[in-house]
């Protein structure tokens, strides 16, 4: 009988244990699977956080850009065409220096176009009114002109099908990309390829000197190229670098598989 009730008593002891360690074992476990609900819940806030900031930025950089675009257009334009005006009157009134006057006549001539498309390549609600297509065209037209580069452009006559945000994203990052292979690539050749029929493609290759992405990457010097990726998948783009030291470079702007 006394066996019996130490027996008994181990058995209730054992369980009475068992079911302390299962509630501290589900204690943790519950605890645990809260933090993770909050680390994830705070994630989620920072990116939509940095969302909303980027957004902002990006408004706030069209604006700034439309404002230089009716500047150039306003005041600048308008004091370039006064001058032609001047101009056009001292040869009427000076015949003799038509022959003088014809070198800068011509610079001036030139200088007004360029504004002009400058302040259309600024402008989102000239992108809005054109299209993707006729603006990279235009941007390859303008840059041609300086004869630093040849720029070859390919396209499918196909105007992409995209938003707005979408459209204004790819042509800044397409206008930042040309202007990044002028200043650096050392390159002799740049072609540019938009395709549109059965998916947004717009790729940028330049037979330059290339770089190390990684390195490029690691020490700071890829802030503009990180900037460029945020840029791309805050409109639901994706960006895509393939270059190596001697061999070039190519940049994909491409529409995600969503």
């Amino acid at each position: 009988m006394f066996d019996s009730d130490i027996g008994f008593t181990i058995v209730v002891t054992t369980l009475l244990i068992l079911l302390l360690i299962a509630g501290v074992i589900i204690t943790i476990f519950l605890a645990n699977r809260r933090h993770v609900q909050q680390e994830v819940k705070m994630a989620l806030m920072q990116t939509n956080y940095e969302k909303e900031l980027r957004a902002v930025e990006n408004e706030v950089q069209e604006q700034t850009l439309n404002n230089i675009s009716r500047e150039l257009h306003d005041n600048i334009g308008h004091l370039l065409t006064l001058m032609r005006i001047q101009i056009e009157q001292e040869k009427l009134d000076r015949p003799e220096v038509v022959t003088t006057l014809a070198p800068i006549d011509s610079t001036l001539t030139d200088t007004i176009q360029q504004v002009r498309l400058l302040s259309h390549s600024l402008n989102s609600d000239v992108l809005e009114q054109k299209g993707l297509l006729q603006m990279v065209e235009q941007e390859a037209n303008r840059l041609r002109q300086f004869k630093k580069i040849s720029i070859h452009l390919q396209h499918d006559e196909t105007e992409p099908v995209l938003n707005k945000d979408q459209r204004i994203m790819a042509f800044r990052i397409y206008q930042e990309l040309l202007n990044n292979m002028l200043k650096h690539a050392r390159a002799k050749n740049i072609h540019v390829q938009l395709k549109a029929k059965d998916k947004f493609t717009l790729l940028l290759s330049d037979d330059g000197q290339g770089f190390d992405l990684a390195e490029t990457m690691r020490s700071g010097g890829g802030a503009g190229l990180k900037n460029m990726t945020k840029r791309a998948a805050l409109a639901n783009l994706h960006f895509h670098i393939d270059t190596a030291v001697g061999k070039g470079s190519t940049f994909t702007l491409s529409e995600t598989n969503i």
